[in-house]
């Protein structure tokens, strides 16, 4: 009997420690997953300095980031600009539009306003959150950035996908008029670019059809499906393909491509890349950066010549900035194939309004920019990245002599 009760309470005592165990076990878990769930910038001051390997807490922004969020310096690509950037959420105020999900905006501090703006959004099976290196990547080189996800991950189309870009522009315009917004008034309201990676490149051709404004793409490894029986044969009850009169835009585009892509993407054959950049128009400015050896991921982050490209495209296409444009003509290093369809101008010193003189209505234009704080890197005589009164006085000497 003594033994029989012994056995019982041992039993219990192992049935017990192991019920004990397990609670213990999902309580961790639980506390874990909340966290893997969650990001820096939806965490609260407390909450923040709980997780000090992965957050920290900045001052300037009352703000949780994310460890080195925008100090610059960032391997492998992600945040290497001059500038920090903070992160605003729906949470925080930020608009839900109804053609995304969970969308996060991306903004420099103590930028040079007003922001040009970007918006990125996933590849399939993709959230929001994989295209975070990328808007952190824009935002540290002074844009605004906003990544989004698709509705529904797996069943949103390209033309979906692309609504959602053009929905998620919206969102930016109004956070610039939003009281309590840390961009308000800050947003370029002429100025927005798409990209996208896998599914989400291809939706920037989808966008750029549906908004003409659009001052640039940049798809990365980018597929594209266009269903249409009056352009495309039958086939299998499917009328797929990709004809010039689906991707006739004239946004200029910069393409990344993998040279080996097609061999991951079989059913995608004559709908990658490469197949984009021979459909669109000749009269569109476009590049096609094909990856040596370089499969699908070839564009997914930003790193090396690949990031180094996309920023010189924002910078020639959004900045105005024509300094960069002969590094667009140098083919990369990692490129099996590099293709393009444009050329520098060289624009005479003073010529504001490149008509290939210099007068009294380019003393106008520049007299203007300085009265309206705006830049321009053909006004800046004196390449001092300042437009002021000097350089009105070396345009008069130049045109005087």
């Amino acid at each position: 009997m003594f033994v029989t009760q012994c056995y019982k309470v041992i039993v219990y005592i192992k049935i017990l420690l192991t019920f004990l165990i397990m609670k213990i076990y999902f309580f961790i878990s639980f506390i874990l997953i909340n966290f893997i769930m969650a990001e820096c910038y939806e965490l609260d001051y407390n909450s923040c300095l709980q997780y000090p390997q992965y957050c920290e807490w900045n001052e300037e922004t009352n703000q949780c980031q994310e460890i080195g969020g925008g100090t610059g310096g960032g391997t492998g690509g992600g945040a290497d600009g001059p500038y920090q950037y903070a992160t605003i959420a729906e949470s925080q105020g930020l608009r839900n539009g109804p053609d995304y999900r969970d969308g996060v905006v991306y903004y420099p501090i103590n930028g040079e306003a007003p922001y040009k703006s970007i918006v990125l959004t996933p590849g399939f099976g993709g959230g929001s959150s994989e295209m975070s290196n990328w808007a952190e990547f824009y935002a540290s080189h002074g844009f605004v950035a906003m990544r989004i996800g698709p509705n529904d991950e797996i069943n949103d189309s390209h033309q979906q996908r692309g609504e959602g870009l053009i929905d998620a522009i919206e969102s930016i315009k109004q956070e610039n008029s939003r009281v309590g917004s840390p961009i308000n008034g800050l947003v370029d309201m002429n100025s927005f670019s798409v990209s996208g990676y896998s599914m989400g490149g291809g939706a920037s051709h989808d966008a750029a059809m549906i908004d003409g404004s659009l001052k640039a793409i940049i798809s990365l490894n980018p597929t594209v499906i266009f269903e249409d029986c009056n352009y495309c044969p039958l086939e299998d009850g499917y009328c797929i393909c990709l004809v010039p009169e689906f991707v006739d835009h004239a946004i200029p585009s910069l393409i990344f491509a993998g040279e080996i892509e097609v061999n991951e993407l079989t059913a995608y054959d004559g709908m990658l890349g490469q197949d984009i950049y021979s459909n669109m128009p000749t009269s569109t400015d476009k590049i096609m950066f094909e990856g040596a050896n370089s499969g699908h991921g070839f564009a997914a982050y930003p790193y090396g010549e690949v990031q180094e490209y996309a920023l010189n495209w924002l910078k020639y296409q959004v900045l105005n900035d024509d300094s960069v444009c002969e590094s667009l003509l140098e083919t990369p290093s990692s490129a099996s194939q590099y293709l393009i369809n444009f050329q520098c101008q060289s624009n005479l010193p003073g010529d504001i309004n490149e008509d290939s003189l210099i007068n009294i209505q380019d003393i106008i234009l520049v007299v203007n920019l300085v009265l309206s704080a705006e830049y321009s890197n053909i006004a800046d005589l004196n390449s001092d990245s300042v437009l002021n009164v000097l350089d009105i006085i070396a345009l008069v000497n130049l045109i005087l002599s």
